[in-house]
């Protein structure tokens, strides 16, 4: 049952990672081997992973420097060549697990022979059905399905960071008429995806290595991925020109506002729920209490309109639970949460005057008091 490894990234969370292997080793179950990925720039994390190690003489570690191919995917992927395990474990540097949970998941593992992961990976039994709404879903709110699933992972794994996280709906210091008026239909978003979408199509591909710190999405795709990121950015722009020649065609605009626009004019709905969940918050914390918002909303907007995602914190803390069951989750982990927002008109009133103070104090931020 013992033949499993873990690897844990980090990227400087000096205090995060050590904390992390602390729990890891006070398992039920060890593994075979432990594998840190290492992303800081200087020799602090790896020092303080040593003597940890050494400390709790656990000997069978590696510790990789990337240096070269930062982010959460990159990352992971560079840890396959050093595992010889049957299973591998993926583990954040800022998780806490239970002493239980090797044993348990390599039991599920055993006891579903066909699965070769466990935990909730989709809300679907069938990943082929998931995959099918997620592409559907994804061409309706006009994002490229698959360099969009790697850039949210980075977003969830980076929430805020500056240079690294590219998902930042609210950059500092605040332009306000972008921010209020053309992000509110998502002009540049749309505009910047298309562009995107033609340049995969031809494989140009703008990698930002070299540029310290900073990442594009194609750093964060994998290679194995890359094929298939180029088919879905050819299909979705074939069905965008094959679309605006069938309107040219009837002499109708219908075809585009059928399939082309509907992010165009259903965006607003779609950016007055989603703006809400990091605006004005902290940059660069790895607590999403600071940098992410929980709002109460009811069954239309809530439920209906936004899939549960008002439960922000809750998504971010655990993105593998269900939407159906975030009200559930919130439940159980309120009392650790700072107050929700109560409706969308609360959330504005905190939020408004805050960028509008961003606009000409670009430090300034909303900070809400922690439970202890």
């Amino acid at each position: 049952m013992k033949n499993f490894s873990v690897v844990v990234c980090t990227y400087n969370r000096h205090n995060l990672v050590e904390r992390c292997l602390k729990n890891i080793l006070a398992n039920t179950l060890l593994p075979n081997k432990i594998i840190v990925v290492d992303q800081n720039l200087n020799f602090l994390t790896r020092d303080k992973i040593i003597n940890f190690f050494k400390n709790n003489n656990f000997k069978n570690y590696i510790i990789i420097r990337n240096l070269d191919k930062r982010g959460l995917t990159k990352s992971k992927n560079i840890s396959l060549k050093y595992i010889c395990t049957k299973y591998v474990f993926f583990i954040d540097d800022d998780i806490m697990i239970k002493n239980n949970y090797f044993y348990e998941n390599i039991k599920l593992l055993f006891k579903k022979k066909g699965h070769g992961s466990s935990g909730v990976m989709s809300n679907y039994k069938s990943g082929s059905i998931n995959d099918f709404f997620y592409y559907i879903s994804s061409f309706l709110a006009f994002f490229e399905p698959i360099s969009w699933r790697w850039s949210h992972a980075n977003h969830h794994s980076k929430t805020r960071y500056l240079d690294l996280d590219l998902e930042i709906a609210d950059p500092r210091p605040t332009n306000l008429r972008i921010l209020l008026f053309t992000e509110f239909f998502g002009y540049y978003r749309v505009k910047a995806e298309f562009i995107k979408l033609i340049k995969h199509s031809f494989k140009i591909f703008d990698k930002n290595e070299h540029l310290e710190g900073k990442i594009s999405v194609s750093n964060l795709v994998p290679e194995k991925e890359m094929s298939k990121m180029i088919i879905s950015s050819r299909i979705f722009l074939l069905i965008i020109v094959a679309t605006i020649f069938l309107s040219i065609y009837l002499q109708s605009f219908l075809p585009l506002l059928l399939v082309v626009t509907p992010q165009m004019y259903g965006g607003p709905i779609l950016w007055l729920l989603a703006f809400t969940q990091h605006a004005g918050l902290k940059f660069n914390s790895n607590d999403h209490r600071e940098t992410t918002r929980t709002i109460i909303l009811g069954p239309i907007l809530g439920t209906f309109l936004y899939s549960n995602m008002q439960y922000h914190i809750e998504h971010h803390s655990c993105p593998q639970i269900p939407f159906y069951n975030l009200p559930k989750f919130h439940d159980i982990i309120k009392s650790q949460l700072p107050k929700p927002n109560n409706g969308l008109i609360d959330a504005y009133l905190e939020i408004i005057p805050a960028i509008i103070k961003q606009s000409k104090y670009p430090d300034y931020e909303i900070s809400k008091p922690l439970p202890l």
